[in-house]
């Protein structure tokens, strides 16, 4: 599942206000679009393709469903049957393009880091209460993204990070969270996105029988 790769797939521009058409077989719907990230959810049809492009900024793309992605990234090019899980960052100025070689609709969730984003100050990697495991996949100038299982009734202590903070649901599970003064306690599916605002107090617990997994991206 915790495997890193180069490369990405069509989503939203950060460099414009209006995001360019997706190619046919690819549909795009907008998460969130701030100062510091652009998200959106992405589906790829069977036989959908890119042409080779690039983006005037980062990105961290997660593969949420499983499926047959050919991938190429500047001369390499990869085609292989990839679990929920897998991640892929994109660096700056990156050629790269994918086709979905598969059976079957394939979803993502991407995440453009915008270039001229506000400065945040460098913390390293949190520890981990118990019940709660963590795994660095990705640690670079631009993001930090760490594959975290929660066990059933872990909690994390309430607290605050000096960069913002984008987690993104790979598993089924109730989880609670606090920010702030406001507290949810629900179901969230696997591509549910949370963007956590540096600097705001917060938390997540398992309030579930069974673990749940999901990405924690820190945006540097």
């Amino acid at each position: 599942m915790n495997q890193v790769l180069a490369g990405t797939i069509a989503f939203a521009t950060a460099a414009v206000v209006q995001a360019p058409q997706p190619p046919p077989g690819i549909t795009r719907t907008a998460v969130v679009d701030n100062a510091t990230a652009v998200i959106a959810h992405l589906r790829m049809d069977p036989g959908s393709r890119e042409t080779i492009h690039t983006h005037p900024f980062s990105a961290v793309v997660i593969q949420l469903t499983p499926g047959e992605i050919d991938m190429t990234i500047d001369k390499e090019r990869e085609r292989q049957t990839r679990d929920p899980g897998f991640v892929w960052f994109i660096p700056k100025e990156a050629p790269h393009a994918a086709i979905n070689t598969g059976s079957n609709p394939v979803e993502f969730v991407t995440v453009g880091i915008k270039a001229n984003r506000p400065a945040a100050a460098a913390a390293p990697p949190i520890q981990s209460p118990p019940g709660i495991t963590r795994k660095t996949i990705v640690d670079n100038a631009d993001a930090r993204v760490v594959h975290v299982v929660f066990a059933p009734g872990s909690r994390e202590p309430v607290h605050t990070h000096p960069n913002d903070l984008v987690t993104v649901q790979l598993t089924p599970g109730r989880v609670g969270i606090i920010e702030e003064s406001a507290r949810s306690d629900e179901e969230r599916p696997p591509g549910f996105v949370k963007f956590l605002t540096r600097g705001v107090s917060h938390s997540y617990a398992n309030t579930d029988t069974k673990p749940f997994e999901l990405l924690s991206i820190a945006i540097k």
